[in-house]
């Protein structure tokens, strides 16, 4: 009886542990740096984002794709950047290697809102 209750414990755990583990791996962010087109607002920008996040989310296996714009407090106002935030690697190569008519049509209304010139794509993990 005791071997069974050490091993029920040992089991409870490991499952601990890796669903730790699993909840701390590291995200993917692709960091964009735009301005606003002349003739748009934000409005815009928001609306093109939300098409491109409701794609996403339909596109990669599991969704969990996230996108934020976020805009300076203080400093630069006429600019903007995109936060997307994917759950892993794979979730933004899929993303970035689809070329069809649904996503150039959401690409077009996203550089008619607003003009983006950089990126960069960073690993997030938690601390």
């Amino acid at each position: 009886m005791t071997t069974v209750f050490l091993r029920t414990i040992i089991l409870i755990a490991c499952v601990g542990l890796s669903s730790a583990v699993i909840g701390a791996e590291s995200n993917v962010v692709n960091l964009w740096e735009c301005s606003v087109n002349d003739g748009k607002t934000m409005k815009d920008v928001e609306a093109a984002n939300s098409k491109w996040v409701k794609f996403a989310n339909a596109t990669v296996e599991g969704g969990n794709i996230q996108s934020y714009i976020m805009t300076p407090l203080v400093g630069l106002s006429a600019t903007f950047k995109y936060a997307d935030a994917y759950p892993s690697l794979s979730a933004w190569a899929i993303l970035s290697e689809i070329d069809n008519e649904a996503i150039k049509a959401i690409e077009a209304e996203l550089n008619e809102a607003a003009t983006c010139s950089a990126n960069t794509l960073h690993r997030s993990t938690p601390s």
